[in-house]
């Protein structure tokens, strides 16, 4: 525990952070963390661009190149012509902070810029944490893999790795962590993403489901960044395997404009009996209700360390259509979707044939039995106690 009085400093660098949202996952994570842990014990400063990803213009509501409170932490917005390694050492070097936390293994100026910092200045004596967001699972490293590989093959030689801790955000993570880095378990910490607390609780919403009739097309969402690793593709070509009336609506920022292009000509060859429409992006706040006019989410992502967007469709009553390559292995037993390997796409087409036969009445009961089950689903007390865990047992009086 900390001194009394005295708050645990965390000096956290991100490559996106609020207000932005098109980076997806890791902001919601870091926003959430916040929200739990910030407290008469720790204290959050976050490092981060002045702004959101694939915006060229910087954020007209901060302040940049200065220190600023925002909510219950502080935040300093670096503008683009300042993310050189000598400002990222000026922050560090002059930032008090007990403990540094990275928030990616790969990005550049915000991740290799700070351990670059670690390993110039022997006398750092701040213990690090790095959160991969999911880096190393299969998928995500065959993304761009010489340069990932030859990055990893760097900072082996050079030891930035050495005596940094992991935070995974599950078993199947930590496995992930420990094959592709070669190190040791005890290295790696388990503390879970940890859900909004923005919103009302699950239980306590009154989400209606789409009025239907027998005849109503299944309303089917695709909800995320649009990029190679959400396989969005994937969704489309299940879809083409189809044989009921559905209507298919995309939502998420164009991240990658030829993958985009890929998927535009899969759409154009559905077959009649869908019908489909690109709805552009969410702000964070309205991803519930969206979630809430929709009978099924369909996801068969290539990988998600959490997963926000899961969540968030589990605590609007939606069931969700999923890949296995995510920590919610348990969807079906819990009666909240299914989950299926990304290896059988017939499989899924055969589930959103047979959820398209069920009665609205099935439906509706179906919603009403994951909103209710959503709140035990999505709040565990034992991972707030897990993150608080990962910052507090680093410092020296408590090791």
């Amino acid at each position: 525990m900390s001194i009394v009085g005295i708050k645990i400093k965390i000096l956290t660098f991100s490559g996106y952070y609020l207000p932005g949202y098109k980076g997806g996952g890791p902001v919601r994570t870091i926003e959430n963390m916040i929200a739990h842990l910030s407290d008469s014990e720790l204290e959050f400063w976050v490092v981060s661009r002045d702004r959101d990803l694939g915006d060229s213009e910087p954020y007209a509501s901060v302040k940049r190149g200065s220190w600023q409170q925002s909510g219950n932490s502080y935040v300093y917005y670096l503008p683009s012509e300042k993310t050189s390694f000598l400002e990222v050492r000026k922050i560090i070097e002059t930032t008090p902070h007990d403990i540094v936390y990275l928030n990616s293994f790969f990005d550049f100026r915000f991740t290799i810029f700070p351990l670059l910092h670690r390993y110039l200045s022997r006398s750092h004596s701040a213990p690090f944490v790095l959160a991969p967001r999911g880096e190393f699972s299969p998928a995500a490293l065959e993304i761009k893999k010489p340069k990932k590989k030859l990055y990893m093959a760097i900072s082996r030689v050079l030891c930035l790795s050495k005596n940094l801790t992991f935070q995974a955000s599950s078993e199947f993570e930590a496995r992930d962590i420990e094959n592709a880095l070669r190190i040791d378990k005890s290295n790696i910490k388990i503390a879970p993403d940890l859900p909004s607390i923005r919103s009302p609780s699950p239980a306590s919403l009154n989400l209606q489901p789409p009025h239907q009739t027998e005849e109503s097309s299944l309303r089917v969402i695709f909800l995320s960044r649009i990029s190679p690793m959400k396989n969005l593709d994937f969704a489309i070509s299940i879809l083409a395997e189809t044989t009921c009336s559905l209507q298919f609506d995309i939502y998420g920022p164009k991240e990658d404009l030829p993958y985009w292009a890929h998927c535009e000509q899969l759409l154009s060859s559905l077959p009649d009996h869908i019908q489909y429409n690109y709805c552009g992006t969410v702000m964070p706040d309205d991803v519930r209700e969206i979630f809430s006019a929709y009978d099924l989410f369909l996801f068969p992502t290539h990988g998600e360390n959490y997963g926000h967007v899961i969540a968030e469709s589990i605590s609007a009553g939606t069931p969700v259509l999923l890949s296995d390559r995510t920590p919610w292995r348990s969807l079906e037993q819990d009666n909240l979707g299914w989950v299926l390997p990304l290896g059988t796409p017939q499989s899924f087409a055969r589930v959103i044939d047979a959820f398209s036969k069920t009665t609205p009445q099935e439906k509706q009961e179906k919603r009403r039995h994951i909103l209710d089950f959503s709140e035990h689903k999505l709040c565990a007390p034992e991972s707030i106690i897990q993150n608080r865990e990962l910052f507090v047992s680093l410092l020296p009086q408590n090791k």
